[in-house]
């Protein structure tokens, strides 16, 4: 019984078809004969759908009688790519003159970390005549930028790096002397020792809260410090024979020494300074370089701004002489008071020697390296230097970086 449904089956089916030496066809009205790659096909129009995802990609293609198949219709074919971000590109009219060889068809990936989308690139062997059909790539991330009022771009939240070169949060405890080193938060980081000195009570002792730590010397005039010398390190060697730098401080400063207290110093013994913030008077600000050069002077009352971030940044390379040198407090430039400093001259060069006047020199926060006794009366919560000078934009978003918290991020 079996045997005689099949044969009559198997007859009927071997009459409906044909073979035209190039692959099977279907014959009867409507036939289109052999398609070139091999793949039967129809005369309705063939629909092929490529989806991706970021775990694979699957290829079905429907005719409109219900049939399915792999393959691509040369005569029309609509490529539809759904990534992450449903977006779809349709081909049409990808023709051949000729058999297809070396034919190469890249599926649409998405890589699942941007969110990217690459649509399917179709190429043929350049001796078929073949038409290529090169679609576009487009990619989107879903990393964020931030542009901030002041124009700068970034984390609103993350200081500056350009230049850097050191950068003490100086919060290493929340009180008292345990810390060996103010640690160096910069790449390739220059630990600073600290001397302790009892002379005048216990200094420098970490102090401060609430996101504000610090170094705190009891009175001015006092030994402690942070120190070492600057003969090899990072700091000679970004800084010695450059045009510009910027001292970034946030401080808290009470009261000086008129022989003048020295917040950030690169020196030796007796000199005041080769790159040097200090103030001999809590209403004024100074900066010496090249030794013993004044280089500005500005009026600033330290005591009444409490908790203040404050910037130096020298320029050499500036035309005009009066903007080689600025200092800014909280963001805002200061304007100099004129008295009797000599600005650097065009493009003069920032001086950083091993030895001064018979003395090593040294890069110290909150006092001289050698002959001491040149502490001011406060906190110092956060220092670096830069080799570069930073614009204003950047240190407006320094600065209310700082404002909000000098401690480690």
């Amino acid at each position: 019984m079996l045997r005689s449904i099949a044969l009559p089956a198997l007859l009927g089916l071997a009459t409906a078809c044909t073979f035209d030496g190039t692959g099977l066809g279907a014959s009867g009205s409507g036939s289109t004969g052999g398609d070139p790659t091999g793949e039967s096909t129809s005369a309705e129009s063939t629909t092929t759908t490529i989806g991706t995802s970021s775990e694979g990609s699957a290829t079905t293609t429907a005719t409109s009688d219900g049939t399915t198949s792999t393959g691509v219709d040369p005569s029309a074919t609509t490529m539809a790519t759904a990534a992450t971000t449903a977006s779809t590109l349709t081909t049409e009219d990808l023709t051949t003159s000729g058999p297809t060889t070396d034919a190469t068809t890249s599926d649409a990936t998405t890589d699942a970390t941007t969110d990217a989308t690459t649509t399917t690139t179709t190429t043929t062997d350049a001796t078929t005549d073949a038409t290529t059909s090169t679609t576009s790539t487009t990619s989107t991330t879903d990393a964020t930028t931030t542009t901030t009022t002041d124009g700068t771009t970034g984390d609103p939240n993350t200081l500056v790096d350009e230049g850097l070169v050191v950068r003490y949060y100086l919060d290493e405890a929340k009180s008292g002397f345990g810390p060996t080193h103010a640690l160096d938060a910069a790449p390739n980081p220059l630990d600073l020792p600290i001397s302790y000195e009892s002379e005048g009570g216990m200094n420098p002792a970490y102090a401060g809260g609430n996101n504000h730590h610090g170094l705190q010397w009891p009175a001015a005039g006092l030994d402690g410090r942070a120190t070492i010398p600057v003969a090899g390190t990072k700091v000679q060697k970004s800084l010695q024979g450059k045009t510009a730098a910027t001292i970034e401080v946030v401080v808290d400063l009470v009261d000086v020494t008129t022989n003048g207290s020295r917040i950030v110093h690169v020196g030796g013994g007796s000199e005041s300074g080769f790159l040097t913030l200090r103030t001999n008077d809590k209403e004024k600000a100074q900066t010496y370089w090249q030794g013993e050069s004044l280089a500005g002077v500005w009026d600033f009352d330290w005591d009444a701004a409490n908790r203040a971030v404050v910037h130096l940044v020298y320029d050499s390379d500036q035309d005009d002489p009066v903007d080689r040198v600025r200092f800014y407090v909280d963001g805002v430039e200061r304007a100099d008071s004129m008295d009797m400093q000599t600005a650097p001259s065009k493009s003069q060069q920032i001086a950083m020697p091993d030895m001064s006047n018979g003395k090593v020199v040294h890069f110290t926060l909150g006092n001289r390296g050698e002959d001491v006794d040149r502490s001011f009366k406060g906190t110092l919560h956060y220092a670096a230097l830069y080799s570069v000078a930073l614009s204003p934009a950047d240190i407006v978003h320094n600065v209310d970086v700082l404002t909000a918290s000098d401690d480690s991020p």
